[in-house]
């Protein structure tokens, strides 16, 4: 009998034997795999889950190499901004507008600080990771930022940065306008002295214009002279009110070697008899012939002038004691006596081309015949001489030859009236005037944008107009003149009784301000503005048509200027220019620009501070100096971080990226899991459930062999047996 569960014939166990052999060979087969099937029609059913399963699990496995690529550059990237970020930081805080150093020392340095910086931010723009470029949007297979030197200096017929920022200087200050050092209200001088018979000769603004007071001298002990110096001899006393009788004020006169005495003197309406030499006189409503009363006992009380005091104060804020120190070099001269005729003073300039030049004027007495351009009269007495030495000093000194930068405003004057204006359709100099504005009580203006002011007889000192200019860069800056009746410095205009003659001098004063400003202000915004123009977002250079100082327009620059960024070039958000699949729903964009707004102002800051030299000989420098850098400051200031395509936003978008990968690799990593588990329950078998199966159908096997042997070896003879 077969051992099977039945009764059946010999032929039918051998098909039974077959069929466990069968199934004994896909267990073991099974039980070496560990798969329940071989091929997809042994699967059965199961054939569609498993194929759906594995379809699902090759598409998360491209997204987990997609995220891995994406990681290994957003990795990059994030080192990249770190530095970058790093080095806005190190740029801003690199200098203040007034941190000249010892010596010009930060000055120099900042120059050469801002070439290595500019250096090391081309370099990273121009990252690549296994050879992709990953700053220059959707192009990858190329630098997307020219090398430094190309950029700064040109390459064949190419011009780099340098020569773009070259015309553009040459453009915004226009041709030189060729006047007289007197057209600028140079010299500057004044004659002071109880008795007039001193004068001051300031060298403030002289170097502006390539010229130097070299020095004083005279053939005469009539006229003393010393300088340049910035103690000039020259201390007269200024009340500002009248004292009344009685008053008492304390001086103290310091001299040069350190010693000094101290003074007490009375005021007094009359004069005591006999003379009492600590006592002046008030002379009622006049200031300054009551300062000359004091300044007269004073030298009494002093055994002379008051030449040999350094420094001389009061305790009375009414009375003041000085000379003509302005911060500079001064010629001082001093009538110790009218001089005799044929008596001379000499004054020698260094000129701009090196040369010197002496004036050399004498005296003269008026009644011997007509003054040359080289005499000075000699008056009924001092102050009358000295006023006439003071014109012909003016007329030889301010005479010479003077070239000046108004970056192309013109200035003109009529009587008392002065104006300013400006070609609104020439994109080159100061750009539109767009106010005026003045403190001068009885003045007449004209509103911007040609403005003009009227002024009136009675200026007083600390009075001012200030106008309000636009700048090549897109900045606003304010050109202010403050009244004074003394020696003026920059930015100062000296007033007088008569209203053209004040109105002269705020000329003067005016195309001087606007001189030093135009070779430092305005230096620095056109060096910026050139930035712009050279390191375009869209790839077009502009460069200033034809000749710069005449030049009216920008033209195109491709034919024949370095185009310093060529990659992509597009108006949508960088981030997509670079993007990924990192699962089902989600795309994640970490493309980088170099021409991006922050970037491109870092490149633009960077290229402007790295050409401007600041020489300590040169008396623009620290003009320059203090505009660029405020311009570096504002540009990396904090206040940006918050701009589109700042260095800060790009690292938080990009960072916002490197998150949303990671939640997509949290998930893809889980539902891998899952579908793991569904594809193992489906393709793969027990391993303990296969052993028992295993063992039972072979006990079952080795049975039914056993019997189908017996079972085919009986016949009638055996059964009979």
């Amino acid at each position: 009998m077969l051992v099977n569960k039945s009764m059946y014939p010999v032929k039918a166990g051998y098909s039974a034997i077959s069929t466990m052999q069968g199934q004994l060979g896909k267990l073991q087969t099974q039980l070496g795999s560990g798969q329940k099937a071989q091929t997809l029609a042994e699967m059965g059913s199961d054939r569609t889950v498993s194929l759906a399963t594995r379809g699902r699990l090759t598409k998360l496995e491209s997204f987990s190499a997609n995220i891995d690529t994406v990681n290994l550059r957003l990795g990059f990237l994030d080192q990249a901004f770190t530095a970058l970020n790093g080095l806005k930081s190190e740029t801003r805080n690199s200098a203040t507008p007034t941190s000249f150093g010892e010596n010009g020392l930060v000055m120099a340095s900042l120059q050469k600080d801002s070439e290595n910086r500019l250096s090391q931010l081309l370099e990273t723009l121009n990252l690549s990771v296994a050879g992709r470029y990953l700053m220059g949007g959707n192009k990858t297979d190329s630098a997307p930022v020219q090398p430094m030197d190309r950029i700064m200096n040109g390459e064949g017929q190419f011009a780099g940065y340098k020569t773009v920022v070259n015309e553009r200087n040459r453009a915004d200050l226009g041709a030189d306008q060729t006047i007289t050092l007197g057209g600028v209200g140079l010299p500057n001088t004044r004659i002071s002295g109880p008795h007039g018979n001193y004068l001051s000769v300031s060298s403030n603004m002289f170097d502006a214009f390539g010229y130097k007071l070299a020095s004083v001298s005279s053939n005469t002990d009539s006229i003393k002279t010393v300088g340049p110096t910035s103690n000039p001899i020259n201390q007269t006393a200024y009340f500002s009110q009248n004292p009344v009788d009685q008053d008492a004020v304390s001086v103290t006169l310091k001299r040069q070697d350190g010693t000094s005495q101290t003074h007490i003197l009375k005021a007094v309406d009359t004069l005591s008899v006999p003379p009492v030499a600590t006592e002046y006189e008030i002379v009622p409503g006049d200031t300054s012939a009551t300062a000359a009363k004091f300044q007269a006992a004073l030298e009494n009380l002093t055994g002379g002038d008051l030449d040999s005091f350094s420094a001389i104060t009061t305790n009375n804020a009414n009375i003041k004691v000085s000379g003509d120190a302005d911060g500079t070099d001064n010629l001082s001269i001093k009538l110790a006596q009218n001089p005799a005729p044929g008596e001379t003073l000499s004054v020698t300039l260094k000129k701009p081309d090196g040369t010197f030049e002496t004036i050399s004027l004498t005296a003269r007495d008026p009644l011997a015949g007509p003054l040359g351009a080289n005499d000075f009269a000699i008056g009924a007495d001092r102050r009358e001489t000295m006023e006439s030495l003071e014109a012909a000093l003016k007329a030889r000194i301010g005479g010479m030859e003077a070239n000046v930068k108004t970056g192309r405003l013109e200035i003109e004057r009529n009587g008392a009236t002065v104006g300013i204006s400006k070609d609104s359709t020439n994109p080159f100099g100061f750009g539109d005037i767009t106010s005026i504005a003045t403190t001068v009580g009885k003045a007449t203006v004209t509103p911007a944008p040609n403005p003009t002011i009227t002024l009136p007889d009675d200026v007083r000192p600390g009075e001012s107009v200030s106008f309000g200019v636009k700048m090549p860069d897109g900045t606003t800056a304010t050109i202010k003149l403050s009244a004074v009746d003394r020696n003026p410095g920059v930015g100062q205009f000296r007033i007088t009784p008569d209203a053209a003659e004040t109105a002269k001098n705020f000329e003067a004063a005016l195309r001087l301000q606007l001189d030093t400003v135009a070779k430092s202000e305005l230096v620095a915004a056109s060096t910026f503005a050139a930035a712009d123009d050279f390191f375009s977002a869209d790839g077009i250079p502009m460069r200033v048509d034809g000749n710069p100082e005449t030049a009216t327009a920008l033209v195109d620059g491709r034919s024949n200027t370095v185009v310093w960024y060529t990659g992509e070039i597009a108006s949508n958000n960088p981030r997509l220019s670079a993007t990924a699949q990192v699962d089902d729903s989600t795309k994640v964009g970490y493309g980088v620009r170099a021409n991006e707004q922050g970037l491109l102002d870092m490149v633009r800051t960077l290229a402007s501070m790295s050409v401007q030299e600041y020489r300590t000989s040169d008396p623009t420098s620290k003009g320059r100096f203090s505009a660029m850098v405020e311009r570096q400051m504002d540009n990396m200031s904090t206040d940006t971080a918050t701009d589109d395509g700042s260095v800060e936003r790009i690292a938080l978008e990009l960072g916002v990226t490197k998150a949303t990968v990671g939640r997509a690799a949290q998930r893809n990593v889980a539902f891998s899991g899952q579908l793991q588990s569904l594809l193992s329950e489906v393709e793969t078998v027990s391993m303990e459930e296969t052993v028992m199966q295993l063992l039972a159908l072979k006990t079952r096997l080795e049975a039914s062999y056993q019997t189908t042997a017996q079972v085919a070896n009986l016949s009638l003879v055996n059964y009979l047996k």
